[in-house]
């Protein structure tokens, strides 16, 4: 896990970044362990009638919950290894350096905020 340097970004920054994307891999993956116990304890349960509609409502909303946290998590996962590689901080549309600001706030980041306004916008 060496961490190569990335020349518009700092060793100090890169390493308080590569703690926060560390801490959000840990954080999503105990979130999706603590869901799947609750799937778990859901399936269990005896249901009456009008429980049955709640269940479902908890399941879906659970399920919605489980693929944002997903993509997240690759996001991150990717994010680490952009890190890894040397690579991390550009734009995978312009390749223009991400200003460390972003970074700092959205470390998986992978555009520019200019840019990625502009996906959204289109």
């Amino acid at each position: 896990m060496s961490e190569r340097p990335i020349q518009h970004v700092s060793a100090d920054d890169l390493h308080r970044i590569r703690a926060a994307l560390s801490r959000k891999r840990d954080d999503l993956l105990a979130a999706r362990r603590a869901s799947e116990r609750d799937q778990r304890g859901i399936g269990d349960r005896e249901t009456e009638d009008g429980d049955v509609a709640e269940r479902m409502i908890e399941q879906e909303a659970a399920l919605r919950i489980a693929a944002f946290d997903a993509n997240l998590l690759a996001e991150v996962e990717r994010a680490l290894k952009k890190i890894d590689d040397g690579d991390y901080g550009l734009s995978e549309e312009s390749g223009a350096p991400i200003p460390v600001e972003r970074l700092l706030v959205v470390p998986w980041a992978r555009r520019t905020a200019q840019e990625e306004a502009r996906l959204h916008r289109s």
